[in-house]
């Protein structure tokens, strides 16, 4: 597989078998993390695997604490960003959701267990979170987002499926005391990994992209 199919390839898989992937297999998705450029190679990053009962811990956390910890999270200010650009993104989200909702009732998939997946690293038998220490121009934080994608990639090469869960880093705060983690330790987000479930429906989700030139500019040696 090269590397542009294996990009294509890749996609957020929310239905796992509870076949576990060999520790070599996991570390090599570690290794591939640990390649991503970071700032003059100081690979500020923390990576913690979590399987058995540590899986189960952190996710009756998160199930837990989600509730009052999405809720401060949408107090927070909104970010400025052009209207136009913030109704543009909102009927994306809602198009796209919508279909994926269709699609799913459709073919009879269990949105309950789908919901819960959201809390649970989607049931996978292994949850990977990725931590950073705190820079002030916020490179440490990017390059650890470069070592997920990384990771994510090299498990896709492996037969093996990923998906970001964001509730790690709405949960932070709970998971942080659970795992006696450093308060300066930032959870950047978590990845369920495991052996897709080839016959579950919400891994056959139909995806799509923009065309790249609706989001491309090109400057050349005219200038602006």
């Amino acid at each position: 597989m090269d590397v542009f199919e294996c990009i294509r390839k890749r996609k957020s898989v929310r239905g796992y078998t509870q076949e576990m992937p060999s520790r070599e297999m996991i570390e090599q998705c570690l290794e591939a993390a640990s390649w991503a450029p970071n700032p003059t190679s100081q690979q500020p990053w923390k990576f913690i695997v979590l399987t058995g009962t540590a899986l189960q811990q952190v996710s009756s956390v998160i199930a837990d604490s989600y509730g009052e910890a999405a809720a401060a999270k949408a107090e927070l200010p909104e970010p400025p960003v052009p209207e136009k650009v913030k109704q543009e993104l909102a009927s994306r989200k809602s198009d796209n959701f919508g279909a994926m909702i269709s699609f799913l009732q459709e073919q009879g998939a269990d949105m309950d267990l789908l919901g819960s997946g959201i809390f649970s690293f989607q049931h996978a038998p292994v949850g990977v979170i990725f931590g950073v220490y705190p820079d002030k121009g916020r490179n440490y934080f990017k390059a650890t987002v470069a070592a997920m994608e990384n990771f994510m990639l090299a498990a896709t090469a492996q037969g093996l499926g990923t998906c970001w869960m964001n509730a790690v880093s709405i949960c932070q705060e709970a998971i942080k005391a659970t795992l006696r983690l450093e308060q300066e330790l930032v959870l950047v987000d978590g990845l369920a990994l495991g052996y897709p479930d080839q016959s579950s429906p919400v891994n056959h989700i139909p995806r799509q992209r923009l065309p790249v030139d609706a989001v491309t500019m090109w400057l050349d040696e005219k200038g602006v």
